[in-house]
């Protein structure tokens, strides 16, 4: 087992790397300048380097880093001049990693290609990719692809326009619609104008703390952590020594976790950026992994690898490898329910906010489990505390192999395949609940059980619990919206059988599609920024949304449109979208509605929920993470009134 863990360790930390891809150590702008010359103009590639990172320069020796290349992959009405040249002298000194002598910027640094205007041309369009690579003191990304679009008409260059209605998107033919980019006008100056106090849009230092906290507990509810708890209990159970010793042992192993798990969060969020979270749980490759994961330690919980779960063998690991294991698993599964916290948090100060909410989110597991650890260190190990440890194993073996459904899940509703719906989840889960109240009576045995003629009175209550379980999710296969696990099941669009009432025609996933229908229909527009991988958008749309007051105002006097900014489907044709000057193409319409939050409201923070206008005007501040349904209800009635008294 030891190897196994090891081994999926190391293929964890690999996942981790897989996404240095989406780090930006180096910040480029690209722009088209004039010259003193008619029809001839400069590209210029302008990079800013962060922090103690450097950046290769454009020609280096073979057999070392990856030297900087500019590729143009495409260009129309005008021709290239010569080579690219650096406007900026780099720093050469000797590499004693690479052993050869290399250039390097260092903060900044500039290029420039020329070009010439093919005359009676009506634009430029030049599209290409910057490859490079960048390196710090300790480690080196992998070489990096930045991709840069230029498109210029007579004396206008649209890169360096600011967003705006006429500049803000177009497509990869230069067509615009301007009643559609009104829409897309910024509006943050305007929601804060509202000054309300809504759920999530203040923050503190304390609240950082408190929220990261919340999100360790809510991280507990669930079976993401339980196998980390076990080992922990399983290790220590093998490495008796004197009372004074295991609460030596128990302080350390705390200690541990709460320094290593904010560093290591720290230095994530710092090289990939404070949606590395978050990008994680709506990975692919990640949920895919994790999926495996889960799968291999409920095998292994449920007795198989090993001979028995409880022996005399030397423990897993010693504290400090096995906290660092469980900071390596707990950063991995746990982005759904910290991510928007550390998003938040980062408002207040990039380093200190996202640091008190991971010290939060840990303080949360360390507590519990160091108050466990000292309670089974403190008694003697006897028969009966190992048969009870064994199936507490079996009992967490059914939980994590139910939990690991959720990572399919989460990649089946990203990419849209539709394999597994709501129903079959749902029957899944039932038949594995099943299978673990039958256990707990006794009517079944894994391997290595020992025999038990008779069952204990806590066993009895326990599968009490499981049968009551099993038998709330049975009415959600015909659309019941099960509040209590609704942020681990598909949502209720994700169900093709619904015998309860379903949404009016006025629920889009589309902005343009929604804008207009409420443009037709004059009902003002309740606009949800949300994603497949976010726990707490799908708590809020189970407890909240289908409460029946609630559900009425939405159906009866909103239009709702409901963004997932994770969504992989492919746009029609690619669009380029300019954020902050910066032109960026798009492929799916997750980065669509993403480029949308963050032009229009300037956050990308997950839920975000506003109240709009057909024409796309703020009728309230923002609404973040909350259950609360009195709050709720007040922030639609408000929006919904300040509607109606423009119509006046």
């Amino acid at each position: 087992m030891k190897k196994i863990i090891v081994l999926l360790a190391f293929c964890l930390i690999a996942c981790i790397n897989a996404q240095s891809q989406k780090t930006e150590p180096v910040k480029w702008n690209t722009q088209i300048n004039n010259t003193e010359k008619e029809n001839f103009k400069e590209i210029v590639f302008s990079a800013h380097i962060l922090g103690e990172w450097h950046l290769f320069g454009t020609q280096l020796p073979e057999g070392g880093p990856h030297s900087t290349a500019f590729v143009f992959d495409k260009i129309e009405g005008a021709v290239l001049l010569g080579n690219i040249q650096e406007i900026d002298r780099p720093i050469e000194e000797y590499n004693s990693l690479f052993e050869m002598n290399l250039k390097w910027y260092n903060h900044s640094a500039r290029f420039i290609q020329g070009i010439e205007i093919i005359p009676e041309s009506e634009k430029v369009l030049i599209e290409g990719h910057i490859e490079y690579q960048a390196c710090n003191n300790v480690t080196c990304l992998p070489p990096t692809r930045h991709n840069f679009v230029l498109e210029e008409t007579i004396n206008k260059i649209i890169p360096n326009a600011e967003p705006s209605i006429s500049s803000t998107i177009s497509t990869q033919h230069g067509h615009s619609n301007k009643a559609y980019l009104n829409t897309w006008k910024p509006v943050k100056q305007q929601m804060e104008a509202f000054g309300e106090n809504l759920a999530g849009t203040e923050i503190s230092y304390r609240k950082a703390y408190v929220n990261g906290f919340k999100g360790g507990l809510l991280s507990l509810l669930t079976p993401c952590l339980w196998p980390m708890i076990l080992m922990s209990i399983y290790s220590f159970q093998q490495q008796r020594s004197s009372r004074k010793q295991s609460i030596f042992r128990t302080l350390l192993y705390s200690v541990t976790l709460l320094i290593v798990f904010p560093l290591c969060g720290i230095l994530l969020t710092s090289a990939f950026g404070i949606q590395i979270f978050y990008q994680f749980t709506t990975n692919l490759i990640s949920n895919l992994f994790l999926f495996i994961l889960f799968v291999i330690l409920a095998a292994f919980l449920l007795g198989a690898f090993h001979s028995s779960i409880i022996s005399k063998k030397k423990a897993v690991g010693n504290f400090i490898g096995l906290s660092i294991l469980t900071v390596l698993l707990s950063l991995s599964c746990t982005g759904s329910y910290i991510g928007s916290y550390l998003t938040q948090a980062a408002s207040l100060h990039s380093i200190l906010g996202p640091y008190l909410t991971l010290t939060g989110f840990v303080s949360a597991f360390v507590l519990p489990v160091a108050i466990i650890l000292v309670f089974i260190t403190w008694n003697p190990a006897t028969p009966k505390q190992a048969h009870r440890l064994l199936l507490l194993n079996r009992i967490t073996g059914f939980f994590i192999l139910a939990y690991s459904l959720t990572f399919l899940s989460i990649a089946d509703l990203i990419y849209g395949k539709h394999l597994l719906n709501r129903e079959i989840f749902l029957v899944l889960w039932i038949i594995i609940f099943s299978f673990l109240g039958i256990y707990l009576i006794g009517k079944l045995k894994f391997t290595h059980d020992k025999e038990t003629p008779s069952i204990s009175v806590g066993r009895f209550f326990l599968a009490i619990l499981t049968f009551s379980f099993t038998l709330y999710m049975v009415p959600g296969l015909l659309g019941a919206p099960l509040k209590e696990i609704g942020a681990l099941v598909p949502p209720l669009y994700a169900q093709d059988f619904n015998l309860y009432t379903k949404d009016f025609g006025n629920h889009f996933d589309n902005y343009n599609e929604g804008m207009e229908y409420a443009k037709n229909s004059e009902k003002p527009v309740l606009l949800e920024f949300s994603g497949y991988g976010c726990a707490e958008s799908r708590k809020m749309e189970a407890s909240v949304w289908t409460y029946p007051r609630i559900k009425h105002l939405l159906d009866q006097e909103f239009v709702v449109i409901r963004l997932m900014v994770d969504d992989k489907t492919k746009l029609p044709k690619a669009e380029i979208i300019s954020i902050d000057g910066k032109p960026t193409k798009i492929t799916t319409f997750g980065e669509k509605w993403q480029a949308l939050q963050q032009i229009k409201f300037g956050s990308e923070s997950q839920p975000y929920q506003v109240i709009l206008t057909p024409k796309g005007n703020p009728l309230s501040s923002a609404y973040g993470y909350s259950i609360d349904i009195k709050q709720y209800i007040n922030f639609l009635n408000n929006g919904l009134n300040r509607f109606k008294q423009q119509l006046k």
